[in-house]
């Protein structure tokens, strides 16, 4: 009961404590959006960080910037790379905040190390697709588990896992018309 108690109070607490705190790499990366936007993603870096160090490390090397906007997607071709995250996937929760942090962090990873070994162009299908889709699901469930992510939010991210929810000819016009 108290370890339930606490662990239902720890977002409160952090929310308290993040924002004035200046915590190693998370003061490089750029975050752009609402006072409450801000707060909630310093929160879920503070989470990775203590949780993920592994995703924390792939974040940071990766992503430069997480900007408030509609819908959610990695633009890791941007410079500095950036992930636009909306608020119903930034409030859902501060884990599932966190998650979709670690797996977009994982599409500009992806997109990142082909550049840094092929020249000239990435190609769409190394990063985004369905292939890549499902690389980035799988990265993100392990990371909710090590986030201690609630099993309803495990489950659905499972549902999500074969990446059914992109076609491999992404369009412009797919992105827009995404609800998170």
């Amino acid at each position: 009961m108290k370890l339930l108690l606490f662990r239902n109070l720890l977002p409160c607490l952090l929310l308290v404590l993040v924002p004035a705190c200046k915590c190693g790499p998370t003061s490089d990366l750029e975050i752009e959006g609402s006072g409450r936007f801000k707060a909630q993603v310093r929160q879920a870096l503070v989470l990775l960080q203590q949780q993920d160090l592994a995703a924390y490390e792939i974040l940071t090397n990766n992503v430069g910037r997480i900007q408030e906007g509609e819908p959610s997607g990695m633009q890791a071709y941007a410079t500095p790379p950036v992930y636009v995250m909306s608020d119903v996937t930034a409030f859902y929760s501060l884990t599932w905040c966190a998650a979709t942090i670690a797996h977009d962090s994982f599409h500009s990873k992806l997109y990142h190390d082909y550049q840094r070994t092929n020249p000239g162009l990435v190609p769409d299908s190394v990063w985004m697709g369905r292939a890549a889709e499902q690389k980035c699901m799988s990265y993100q469930i392990e990371a909710m588990r090590k986030l201690g992510s609630p099993e309803h939010e495990i489950s659905y991210a499972r549902t999500q896992a074969d990446g059914h929810y992109v076609t491999d000819a992404q369009s412009w016009q797919e992105y827009r018309n995404r609800n998170w």
